[in-house]
């Protein structure tokens, strides 16, 4: 939280100050009404029992008296020692929200990716700082205790004047004032003429209205330049649009974005690339190696679908709770007033954050989750509802794995394609389709693939992990990761087969990243925020197909949703 110095005035102190004290009260009346409630039913149960296992009435008071008191510490510092650990291990804090939330996606906390070694470091954190805390008694029984003790004897031994004299002299106005620092007043530089001093950040490429002189908060209106490439649309024949949003899907993870001459080493001095499908078709398109993401998929989703600066917050997100007050609009609701028909589809569940709450009342006309998915593929696959949690492993705890959503995405895709052309033939509109899917197979722990698969012939990324700390974990990302991309090339050589991908256009891109590689595998900036793209589009970007593209961006940004929404 930031102010200026226009915040810096007697009602925002005294406003402070008030609330402070008020939650203080507030705290305090709750604790001294546990205690009161206490002793009250403690001297009612005390009249009426004189012994209580032999105890004498005043010992058992004691004991409860102990057991009380230690209950109530513990229930006031749960709280401290929670957001210590959050801060340590979780770039988190501790707060009621966060409480709320662990209890309103408490169906999703059996598959949290908490790590034995962030367990550990747990222990390890709650003995140092017992150990810690001991010290502190011990440096206040120092203070409290014996440095007054002593005091009192020196003076007693001492003569009434060096007594009286000592008890005067005191170092306040020496280190009041010798110490203290002169005042400064800081005062931000315009930089840049006359326009205000934010317009310094901000590409002058980008047309905007800005929603104040002293914030970054804008409304992008277009863009003037010379555009980095081009998307060939027939107004008459309006394209498909496919986003595929790839689950924990990183830059580093892609060999054509990185280099062939692998600058950091990022793959041991081998010729390995984990992602071997996104690479060939991304080389078949324009390809993105500077795209900036955030983690958790929600906050990427406010980015990737709506052009948002993601919601600050760590225990919600621009889209927790469904947020039907909020006239949010973006991709999905542009491309409905285009006459598309929008679709939402993905593997996982979408109660987490309330997605499912969310995504119908903020432009999908179709939204596909784990149950809808699961109910088709027993109908069409012969899978039965023991093979999802079953030996088979045709599921995982937050829902379907990607080889069942890819394929029930592409029946769905090519069936209506045929609507199209059907529809056209017949002089019809061709009502074109906006689909937004999710994969999730490789999601964090990275424990679960299908049976098939973990039976199948895989590339050795031994190199990639042997001698590493986290060497095991390090190895089940590159197998899941493997996976993801084999289902994404046999997903996309299907589509180029059935002839959607030349009436399509198709935009690949990581949610965010991960870090395996670390203790703290959230924590890692570059693998988790920066993530590859793609945009795919056969046949309609002439000279640019191989063109990769190294100016940064958030993802997605805004020039992206600008193109694609001028079809």
């Amino acid at each position: 939280m930031y102010g200026s110095s226009t915040d810096y005035t007697v009602v925002v102190k005294i406003s402070a100050l008030s609330l402070g004290f008020l939650e203080d009260f507030v705290c305090t009346t709750y604790f001294a009404t546990a205690l009161w409630t206490f002793d009250t039913l403690k001297q009612v149960a005390l009249e009426r029992l004189k012994t209580t296992s032999g105890m004498p009435l005043e010992i058992v008071g004691e004991i409860a008296n102990f057991t009380v008191s230690w209950l109530l510490f513990i229930a006031m510092m749960a709280p401290f020692i929670a957001d210590m650990v959050l801060v340590v291990y979780r770039d988190m804090r501790f707060s009621f929200s966060l409480l709320a939330t662990l209890i309103r996606e408490r169906e999703h906390l059996k598959d949290a990716p908490i790590s034995s070694d962030e367990v550990q470091a747990a222990y390890v954190t709650a003995a140092s700082t017992t150990r810690f805390q001991l010290v502190r008694v011990a440096v206040v029984i120092l203070s409290l205790v014996v440095l007054p003790a002593i005091a009192v004897v020196a003076r007693s031994a001492c003569s009434p004047l060096v007594a009286y004299t000592a008890l005067n002299v005191t170092l306040n106005e020496l280190l009041l004032h010798m110490f203290e620092p002169a005042p400064m007043e800081v005062k931000l530089a315009n930089l840049i003429g006359d326009g205000p001093w934010v317009e310094k950040f901000i590409d002058k490429a980008e047309d905007h209205e800005r929603f104040g002189d002293d914030t970054l908060y804008r409304r992008t209106t277009g863009f003037k330049g010379e555009l980095a490439f081009n998307v060939t649309i027939d107004n008459d024949n309006p394209p498909n649009v496919l986003i595929i949003g790839v689950e924990s899907f990183r830059y580093r993870d892609s060999r054509y974005l990185v280099g062939e001459e692998d600058p950091s080493n990022l793959f041991k001095g081998t010729n390995l690339t984990i992602t071997p499908n996104f690479d060939r078709w991304a080389r078949r398109g324009v390809a993105m190696r500077n795209i900036w993401s955030s983690i958790p998929t929600s906050r990427s989703l406010e980015s990737l679908l709506f052009a948002q600066v993601p919601y600050h917050s760590n225990t919600q997100s621009g889209i927790t709770g469904g947020r039907n007050e909020t006239k949010l609009s973006g991709l999905p609701q542009l491309f409905s007033q285009k006459g598309y028909e929008t679709f939402f589809t993905t593997g996982s569940s979408i109660k987490l954050d309330a997605w499912n709450v969310f995504l119908p009342t903020h432009g999908y006309d179709n939204v596909w989750n784990d149950k809808v998915m699961k109910w088709m593929a027993e109908e069409k696959f012969n899978i039965s509802r023991d093979d999802w949690r079953g030996s088979e492993h045709r599921g995982l705890g937050w829902g379907v794995h990607d080889d069942v959503s890819f394929r029930l995405v592409g029946d769905l895709l090519l069936n209506k394609l045929k609507q199209q052309r059907k529809r056209m033939a017949r002089g019809e509109p061709k009502k074109p389709m906006f689909v937004t899917h999710y994969t999730i197979s490789s999601h964090e722990p990275y424990k679960s693939w299908p049976k098939w698969y973990q039976k199948s012939a895989k590339p050795d990324f031994s190199a990639m992990y042997e001698g590493e700390e986290h060497a095991d974990r390090i190895e089940r990302y590159m197998k899941v990761r493997y996976f993801t991309d084999m289902e994404l090339g046999k997903f996309m050589d299907r589509m180029q087969k059935g002839g959607f991908l030349n009436d399509t256009i198709v935009v690949i891109v990581g949610d965010h990243g991960q870090a395996p590689e670390i203790d703290n595998y959230h924590l890692h900036e570059e693998s988790v925020t920066r993530v590859p793209a793609a945009i795919i589009a056969e046949g309609r970007l002439g000279d640019a197909v191989g063109l990769v593209i190294d100016d940064a961006a958030e993802q997605i940004p805004a020039e992206w949703h600008w193109t694609l929404t001028q079809a």
